[in-house]
């Protein structure tokens, strides 16, 4: 026997992995975003009230959960796009009317340990530098995508980056104010300028001798390379300054920042030269066309505005993001502009057209930097973006937490799921044994009875009764009952709601049990109603078949009484089909007072599990799934170990 129980036990837990497996595929495979739902429609309270920073913190709230939860990861590396040369080609431009191609991610560039904020490249391209805040420079080889260095000595999250013309050196700019300079080459950290302990934002090299930064203090300087000494100081800007770019040449320097205003200036003598123009928002980005005839500037106004350089030209207004524009990127070509934003998608523009081209058909994550190779052949992006887990590592991960009994945490509420089910399951296994007890003692009893008296009035009648109970919807004799025993307009003499009243922990304990028996009654009776028919037909049939076995007949004949014959050796005989049905009694007893439990208000599994349903909330289901298929397991072995019990010609040696 007990090697049997042990093969058995061993069969079970293999069933139960191909049960839960099942399962989580299927929910896997279902449509919609199940924690998002739980969190809020993407048309919520703060999107309809046009409330952004409500609607960002739902999002963030959304990644967080799902990260809890094993559903995403951080995604830290660097991500590359492909540029693909027909979508900018002026003759296979996408009609106005016509959906936009999607821009291809080709894969990513290392791995770091928190998101990149920055990004600069070699002249040549093949070395890519992402800053961020690990307050670390890595230098990747963009052939291979591994990471070759990492270059320290910034004390704040390194912001912006840039690369000499000669691509000798590499100048990075911190939060905390900090100006420092690298070799290319090896990583040697060339010189730093005294920290201004204020936020610098941008930085670029008007030659290969002087870089150009913006600072949250509303000042754009010029800087000596690679000592970082200050040589000039510009000053027109009312509050920070986002961002900077130079001419070729080093001759003019534009700035951008928090009074909308676009600059140019002087980069020998620092003199203003004119107000390019202005944004509607605050200034993040600007880059300048390779013919050096366009300066493009991302704005919080979630468009990008494209000022003409020289005397002539307009300006072009390129709306399309939903969101804040933090980066932009020309492509080979001084026409086709990139650009990424908060709203977590890269975009395309034809800049001469005014209209899109391609956008990403994914989220990118919250765009922070945008370059363009030398080659034009593949754009890079540093953002705040996130990797899907696979499948099979979601289901490992929550198959070592089932192996603790740690079901997650819900999605509805965040409660831990196995609080819950303690919380629950009592509940429903008190209800459900109480009902199973009386389904046996009464319909047992009723079918012994009918198969004695086979073709009585008492057969007929019983059997007239009990499918006429049998064919009664379960929800419609819950509603009746509740309607005629516990209504004011008729009889009041049950509870309905609940299991206790509401005063119930402020009573005695004979009170207490009257009160929870008067809220017992009808969910009880609701309950076993049913379960009388079938319970007693397997009874009837299975005992008309062994009282005309040739055993029983023998036992009459010796002169034992009729009650012996039939409760001592006709009945035991009778029960394996009754032994059998144990299998299916103890998963009922957490699926089957589903409508039951939302009918009268019971806090049990049952409801538990319907309301997991209607929420999707797929720890709960996979909990309670679970629960079921190892009680159904359970209950197969019970009725097998019984077997021996009610039949000793039964030996599972």
């Amino acid at each position: 026997m007990l090697l049997y129980v042990v093969k058995r036990l061993i069969a079970m837990l293999l069933t139960l992995l191909g049960i839960t497996m099942v399962t989580f595929l299927i929910m896997q495979a279902a449509p919609g975003d199940p924690v998002a739902a739980s969190m809020g429609s993407d048309k919520g309270a703060g999107e309809a009230s046009g409330d952004a920073s409500a609607r960002d913190r739902r999002e963030d709230a959304i990644k967080t959960k799902k990260k809890l939860l094993g559903m995403l990861v951080e995604d830290h590396s660097v991500g590359s796009w492909k540029v693909e040369p027909s979508l900018f080609d002026r003759a296979e431009r996408v009609p106005a009317n016509k959906a936009l191609p999607t821009v291809q991610k080709a894969g990513s560039l290392g791995e770091f340990s928190q998101w990149a904020k920055s990004l600069a490249a070699s002249p040549r391209g093949d070395l890519v530098f992402a800053g961020g805040a690990d307050k670390l420079i890595h230098v990747v080889e963009t052939k291979e995508g591994t990471e070759i260095r990492t270059l320290a000595g910034h004390t704040g999250e390194i912001w912006a980056l840039a690369v000499s013309p000669d691509g000798a050196t590499l100048a990075s700019v911190d939060t905390e104010g900090g100006l420092r300079f690298h070799a290319v080459a090896d990583g040697r950290d060339l010189g730093a300028a005294p920290p201004l302990t204020k936020f610098m934002r941008s930085v670029v090299f008007l030659d290969d001798a002087r870089v150009a930064t913006a600072c949250d203090d509303g000042l754009v300087r010029i800087h000596s390379a690679p000592d970082g000494s200050v040589l000039l100081t510009l000053k027109d800007h009312t509050s920070f300054v986002g961002a900077v770019e130079a001419s070729k040449d080093g001759a003019k320097l534009w700035s951008g920042g928090a009074d909308r205003k676009v600059r140019e200036w002087d980069a020998k003598s620092g003199k203003l030269l004119r107000v390019l123009g202005s944004a509607g928002s605050p200034v993040r980005d600007l880059a300048l066309s390779p013919d050096g005839s366009l300066l493009a500037a991302a704005s919080d106004d979630r468009s990008v505005h494209v000022f003409p350089t020289g005397e002539s030209g307009k300006t072009v207004v390129l709306p399309g993001h939903w969101k804040a524009v933090n980066a932009v990127a020309w492509a080979k070509d001084s026409r086709t502009l990139f650009s990424g934003g908060v709203d977590e998608t890269i975009r395309s523009w034809d800049v001469v057209d005014a209209r899109g081209v391609t956008q990403t058909v994914d989220k990118s994550g919250a765009v922070a930097a945008l370059i363009v190779s030398p080659d034009g052949a593949t754009l890079w992006s540093a953002a705040d973006s996130w990797r899907k887990v696979p499948a099979w590592r979601q289901y490992g991960t929550w198959l070592s937490r089932v192996a603790r009994f740690d079901f997650d945490r819900s999605f509805r509420d965040d409660e831990r799921v196995i609080d819950k089910i303690k919380e629950s399951l009592p509940v429903t296994l008190g209800l459900n044994a109480i009902a199973i007890l009386l389904i046996y003692f009464i319909s047992i009893p009723v079918g012994v009875q009918a198969a004695v008296k086979r073709g009585s009035f008492f057969d007929v009648a019983s059997s007239f009764v009990l499918f006429l109970l049998y064919s009664a919807p379960n929800f419609w004799v819950a509603t009746l009952l509740i309607m005629t025993l516990s209504s004011e307009r008729s009889f009041n003499w049950f509870d309905c709601v609940g299991m206790h009243s509401a005063n119930a922990s402020e009573l005695a304990y004979l009170p207490w049990l009257k009160d929870w028996g008067a809220h017992l009654v009808l969910p009880i009776v609701v309950l076993v109603y049913a379960g009388f028919a079938s319970l007693s037909r397997y009874a009837r049939t299975t005992m008309l078949e062994t009282i005309a076995q040739d055993y029983v007949r023998t036992a009459r004949a010796k002169g034992l009484s009729e009650r012996v014959v039939i409760y001592k050796h006709a009945l035991r005989n009778s029960m394996i089909t009754i032994v059998t049905l144990v299998a299916s009694l103890l998963p009922a007893m957490v699926g089957g007072s589903i409508i039951v439990e939302q009918i009268f208000s019971i806090q049990g599994m049952g409801q538990l599990s319907f309301q997991a349903i209607l929420d999707r909330d797929y720890p709960v289901i996979m909990a309670t799934t679970t629960f079921s298929a190892f009680l159904t397991l359970l209950g197969v072995l019970v009725s097998d170990i019984l077997y021996v019990v009610v039949d000793p010609r039964i030996s599972h040696e």
